[in-house]
């Protein structure tokens, strides 16, 4: 197949998977499923792995609580982003205004499925078995320059056309992969998983602008 044909067949496809995507998402309400998420820092060459759950709720809550390491954990309540590591950081919670500007929103499924065409170029990479599920595998390349990060591959199961998996390459050159399972859709979600509470003896640092 001569080599522009080629490039246009793979622009039809991105658009095609894309649209099909940004359609099931827009009947998301809430969404649930565990996660397992790899960290690969070239710099210091380490990799660390990680499990939990993740949680939505559309328009403006998100939470990542993680069981391993237990107690970690990254909540958006609406207003205020809190992320509290005491793996690493035992006696410290950081909150941040949400600003929702481009490339600073926490929750990673929202950042790349609510209006993408006006953040990314979209590029279709192929096809991937992901968990023996079929999944179409999308490059999300950010418009705006200097950004948290260079770029995102995105696996979109061929069933539900939901994520299976993410991987963002980060500004630093960190690549961070988010894998997937056991998702469930528009079920209910307790108010409290979106409310982040300061235990007793953790100091609170504000980092919004």
């Amino acid at each position: 197949m001569p080599l522009l044909a080629s490039l246009v067949l793979q622009t039809q496809d991105a658009d095609a998977i894309l649209d099909r995507a940004v359609a099931a998402y827009r009947h998301v309400t809430t969404l649930r499923a565990d996660f397992t998420q790899t960290l690969r820092d070239p710099m210091i060459g380490t990799d660390a792995t990680s499990r939990g759950q993740l949680y939505q709720q559309r328009p403006d809550r998100f939470a990542m609580r993680w069981s391993q390491p237990r107690g970690d954990a990254l909540v958006v309540d609406g207003r205020y982003l809190w992320v509290y590591l005491p793996s690493s950081v035992p006696n410290q919670v950081v909150k941040s205004a949400v600003t929702g500007r481009p490339g600073e929103n926490p929750d990673v499924i929202a950042e790349f499925l609510d209006a993408p065409r006006e953040k990314f170029t979209v590029a279709f990479l192929g096809s991937e078995a992901i968990a023996g599920r079929s999944a179409d595998v999308l490059s999300f390349t950010p418009k705006r320059p200097n950004g948290p990060y260079r770029q995102v591959v995105v696996w979109l199961d061929a069933g539900d056309a939901l994520p299976r998996q993410i991987e963002i390459t980060e500004a630093s050159g960190a690549v961070r992969r988010i894998a997937l399972s056991r998702l469930r859709v528009n079920a209910s979600i307790a108010a409290s998983t979106f409310t982040f509470r300061v235990p007793a003896g953790v100091r609170v640092v504000d980092a919004s602008p």
